[in-house]
């Protein structure tokens, strides 16, 4: 290799090692702007590809001196490795194009040595294509907590509202001159405590530094687990010890004296509707199930094998008798056999609340020997209560099978 190859070679690697570098830090930028949950500015895309387009050009400079005979290899020349010596051997050769039906192939000391890989090669210069997301796992769609109004609590570990107990009605048409009747009524006072829900994660200092959007994975991974956690509890808290009481724990079973013979889905929801109206007094605003259970519903069709529901061509909002429908994978499908999915019908805006005490918090800190691990616990937790004030503004139940 001549003294000008040599320093043309040199300034190659030393370019495309720039080139390396300088796309590597904008990708780690990229990276860190994720992992606080910034969005990705068309700067950021604008400086990624001028870099790759400055890499490229290093890139095709070697190819086209390759392609003049310049060759920027080490001395010693393109070795061959084991897979390349045992395509050239003339009876492997021989054998892959059917004209003998086995090859013996002796592989000398010589050979051995060849097979110390020393070519520069594409796959040392092509930057691999690097995607900074990292792929979840399928997470399910958290829907219930936006039905209910919260109320912030600001003080205290508990919360209380009064409830009536009991409304003596008294009034009714009066004489001219003769005394107005009276009404009394009585309440009786509902208190209970917020509840804590958390969930924490070790992390070494070593995998924050290394791979920086994975710190704020992990801090989305715990928050979807604390919420998923959040959601089950609203729905099916069982009331005791350090659970919420839930508002299907609490609603009231379906009438099945409501149903006919022959009833769908579509019936079962509409009478479910007039009974939280008849014991509620109250509208229904929403109407809760799996999401199996609405597309049974969506799929129904005419006599003429047209669809009561679905639009082809366009997006249906989900609605049943007026309602929205929310369709919810914390809902149990059942197994279609002896058991159908649930459902729950009820005025949420009026009928339940929840109390936030202390809103999603991430705090970062060590425990027992995380110091001299080099480890970080990653904890996050919230604080919140729940009160299914109207429980009789509820209605659940299970669809016909």
């Amino acid at each position: 290799m001549t003294d000008q190859i040599k320093a043309m070679r040199e300034s190659i690697e030393t370019e495309l090692k720039k080139g390396f570098t300088d796309l590597q830090q904008k990708y780690d930028n990229v990276s860190e702007a994720l992992a606080k949950g910034e969005a990705i500015t068309a700067e950021m895309k604008g400086t990624i590809e001028n870099q790759k387009g400055e890499l490229q050009k290093a890139i095709d400079k070697v190819q086209e001196l390759e392609e003049k005979g310049v060759r920027l290899q080490m001395p010693g020349g393109l070795k061959k490795g084991f897979v390349d010596l045992v395509k050239s051997n003339a009876d492997y050769q021989s054998m892959t194009s059917r004209k003998q039906d086995k090859a013996e192939i002796e592989i000398a000391k010589s050979d051995m040595l060849s097979m110390m890989e020393t070519k520069v090669a594409s796959a040392g210069i092509v930057a691999p294509v690097y995607d900074p997301v990292i792929q979840d796992k399928p997470r399910q769609e958290l829907k219930i907590r936006d039905l209910i109004p919260s109320i912030p609590v600001n003080q205290g570990n508990s919360f209380s509202y009064f409830a009536e107990l009991l409304h003596t009605r008294g009034a009714a048409p009066v004489a001219e001159g003769a005394a107005k009747p009276s009404s009394d009524v009585t309440f009786e006072q509902k208190t209970d405590t917020v509840k804590k829900l958390a969930v924490w994660m070790p992390i070494t200092e070593e995998a924050e530094q290394d791979v920086p959007q994975l710190w704020g994975y992990i801090q989305e991974l715990l928050r979807y687990d604390l919420k998923l956690e959040e959601e089950a509890q609203i729905l099916k808290g069982v009331g005791t010890g350090n659970n919420l009481n839930g508002v299907m724990t609490q609603a009231t079973t379906y009438d099945s004296g409501l149903a006919k013979s022959g009833d769908t889905d579509i019936d079962t929801v509409r009478r479910a509707i007039y009974q939280v109206r008849k014991q509620s007094k109250r509208s229904a605003d929403a109407v809760v199930m799996p999401e199996l259970n609405w597309m049974n519903i969506e799929l129904q069709k005419d006599t003429t094998n047209r669809y009561l529901f679905a639009n082809l061509q366009g997006l249906v909002t989900p609605i049943l008798w007026g309602r929205p429908v929310v369709t919810s994978d914390s809902m149990d499908e059942g197994d279609g056999t002896t058991t159908g999915g649930e459902f729950l019908v009820g005025s949420f805006a009026q009928g339940a609340r929840i109390y936030d005490r202390m809103a999603f918090t991430v705090k970062v800190g060590m425990i027992n020997d995380d110091f001299i691990k080099n480890q970080r616990v990653l904890l996050v937790e919230e604080r919140l209560g729940l009160a299914v004030r109207r429980p009789y503004a509820f209605v659940k139940g299970v669809f016909a099978v």
